[in-house]
């Protein structure tokens, strides 16, 4: 699965526009990449960690 195709899956399971879909998704990199960048463990239970 693409960005493209992420967007569009979120967008489908949460009746929202692909835009809102794709700034949500930005919105959401842009924080774990600081929080990273910063030295911070990020952790989504079920999913992975980022270090």
């Amino acid at each position: 699965m693409n960005k493209g195709e992420l967007v569009d899956a979120v967008a489908a399971k949460t009746n929202i526009t692909k835009k809102q879909a794709d700034e949500v998704i930005n919105a959401f990199l842009l924080v774990v990449t600081e929080a990273v960048a910063n030295g911070d463990k990020v952790t989504l239970v079920g999913f992975g960690s980022f270090e």
